[in-house]
């Protein structure tokens, strides 16, 4: 039976004997390190007492859970977890969005795995795609393609902010670092009938990083530039009272949550623009995600002060 085809990964739901189970057919890249690592960081968490549904790696009778399709392709197959993905626009659902990234992350944090982690931290910027050196980069944002014209000031203004976004990786690096999931939103989490998360999905980019880099992901998310302000700042009260009722963080953390915030959005685009140089996808989804780091950006600008106060009312470490 066939499942969603996401941005990055193929799912086939298959169902043996009454028990319903999901392939995952990875198609970003075929690194079976990376998917070794996801494995065994979902195996760890599935030793804590969590209080939501992961994904669980099923073995083979060989005592492996990576296998490989007929055309070449990896693959894992996970039990299946039911619910829905939400939308994540109602203050209740965004609460409970809230609580489960901070106890995902205190969990994360005692997490045993052996394996080095195969990805590298979000500020680490230039590995986000293999194709995208941050020099190649800076050089497309300054001259760009016939079909990026449209776009040159906005690609000028990314390559500004990639420029300047190296001035902070040193007070980043002193941070405290840990395992984070690292792309929680609504695709990837489900919710049961009363609109509570009820699992956490796709640990496909689980690495260790900057522990509050989860809450900036989810923050990302919530500001959407056009939609009207009073729901943006809404929403974002009830994310940071769902979080900081569980996980708080240390002033300089939430001192660069904006900046943090901004470069999931420059990781989008370039995993994106990566794509689409790889030959994958066509060049609306990058500039779809060109106008939306800018934007964002902009939205950051003007706002930044107010979210920052907001975060240190609801997830500042007092003690």
């Amino acid at each position: 039976m066939e499942g969603g085809t996401g941005a990055n990964n193929t799912t086939r739901f298959v169902e043996v004997q009454d028990e319903r189970y999901v392939l995952r057919i990875y198609e970003t890249h075929q690194d079976e390190d990376k998917v070794r690592y996801e494995h065994s960081v979902l195996l760890a968490l599935k030793e804590l007492p969590l209080l939501f549904g992961i994904p669980e790696p099923i073995m083979t009778p060989e005592g492996d859970t990576v296998v490989r399709t007929k055309d070449g392709k990896i693959a894992g197959l996970f039990r299946f977890l039911d619910g829905v993905n939400p939308t994540l626009d109602d203050p209740a659902q965004l609460r409970s969005f809230g609580w489960t990234t901070g106890q995902l992350t205190r969990f994360l944090a005692k997490a045993g795995v052996n394996q080095a982690p195969v990805y590298r931290p979000y500020y680490e910027i230039e590995n986000t795609h293999p194709r995208c050196s941050l020099q190649e980069i800076i050089r497309f944002c300054m001259n760009p393609p016939a079909e990026f014209a449209a776009q040159a000031a906005e690609l000028r203004y990314i390559s500004k902010q990639l420029t300047v976004f190296q001035e902070s990786i040193p007070m980043l690096k002193q941070l405290p670092h840990q395992l984070v999931h690292g792309d929680l939103n609504g695709s990837n989490i489900l919710v049961n009938e009363e609109g509570e998360v009820s699992a956490v999905l796709d640990f496909e980019f689980v690495t260790n990083d900057l522990r509050v880099m989860e809450l900036a992901v989810c923050l990302a998310d919530c500001i959407r530039p056009g939609q009207d302000e009073a729901i943006i700042w809404t929403k974002i009260d009830a994310l940071l009272s769902g979080y900081g009722s569980v996980m708080k963080l240390t002033e300089a953390e939430i001192a660069m949550i904006p900046i943090l915030i901004q470069l999931r959005r420059l990781d989008v685009f370039l995993h994106f623009l990566g794509r689409h140089w790889d030959g994958i996808d066509p060049v609306e989804t990058v500039q779809k995600y060109v106008y939306e780091a800018v934007r964002r950006a902009d939205w950051l600008d003007v706002n930044q002060d107010k979210l920052i106060l907001m975060c240190m009312d609801d997830v500042l470490d007092k003690q």
